[in-house]
């Protein structure tokens, strides 16, 4: 249960129109970015039998809309402050009113509350972006989208998490003969773009801890991807059976909330079964 001393976390939503990953522990909650309006990040944490009222910062990876447009809102109404770094604040003051507390995010870990946070630079075509690693004890959950691809540093990171929100962004075919401008297609493709399910499943076959205990897929397209073809990218390069659970993340609704160990502990009508949640997106 929450308040065990365990760090427990939820996808909360993840995709083109709006990402937030939940991440709690140790009487400290944090959201990873805030690309939900107030009213659907707090109904979705109240699914999980969580008030928004508990948020105590929002750490911010990049100016993409999708993941900072509402970091001022939320910022503003909780009273919490907003960590972002100075270039991404540049890139997103539209977003803020300059109201809000905006601390300078450390390129260094940092505590926020009883939390440890590590920010991670990764490969996107951003002004600084960074994924971010929570711990709490000896669990870690790291929120690795938004990345083109993993390059040494990233994966090294992702060897430190017992819990890992990872992005499965497109399928190359589906991205080559969909709708997109060519230049669109070029640029979610691309190395500073989104990664694919193929490259993201060949990373982490060569990247993930002994130690990880969960996995969530995230940040899928709407028009480029679909659940199946994540399946079978990762069944190719993972095998059917993991030590740990995998889980799919989706755009209109919050995954469960998990615990360090990766089991399920809140989520009405939602199934814990790796398989099941393979197939039926968690």
């Amino acid at each position: 249960m929450v308040g065990d001393g365990r760090l427990h976390f939820s996808v909360l939503g993840s995709g083109s129109r709006g990402n937030s990953v939940l991440v709690t522990g140790g009487g400290t909650t944090l959201l990873v970015d805030a690309g939900l309006t107030l009213k659907e990040t707090r109904a979705r944490m109240a699914s999980l039998g969580l008030a928004m009222d508990s948020v105590d910062a929002v750490l911010v990876t990049h100016e993409h809309s999708d993941h900072v447009s509402h970091a001022g809102v939320v910022a503003r109404n909780l009273g919490v402050p907003a960590w972002i770094g100075a270039a991404t604040l540049a890139a997103s003051e539209r977003h803020f009113n300059g109201t809000e507390e905006t601390p300078e995010l450390p390129t260094a870990s940092f505590k926020v509350g009883a939390l440890e946070v590590t920010p991670v630079q990764k490969p996107h075509d951003a002004a600084d972006p960074v994924a971010f690693l929570v711990g709490l004890g000896d669990d870690t959950v790291g929120v690795f989208t938004d990345l083109g691809h993993v390059d040494d540093h990233v994966a090294a990171a992702i060897g430190r998490c017992s819990v890992l929100v990872m992005e499965a962004n497109h399928d190359p075919g589906m991205l080559a003969s969909g709708s997109y401008p060519w230049h669109v297609k070029r640029r979610v493709g691309g190395s500073r773009g989104h990664i694919s399910n193929e490259d993201a499943a060949r990373a982490l076959a060569r990247s993930v801890s002994p130690e990880l205990r969960c996995l969530v897929l995230a940040h899928l397209s709407a028009r480029n991807n679909h659940p199946e073809l994540v399946r079978r990218a990762f069944v190719d390069h993972l095998g059917s059976r993991t030590p740990y659970q995998r889980w799919i993340s989706y755009q209109d609704r919050a995954t469960p909330l998990f615990d360090g160990r990766g089991d399920v502990v809140a989520g009405l009508g939602l199934e814990s079964a790796p398989e099941s949640a393979d197939a039926k997106g968690g």
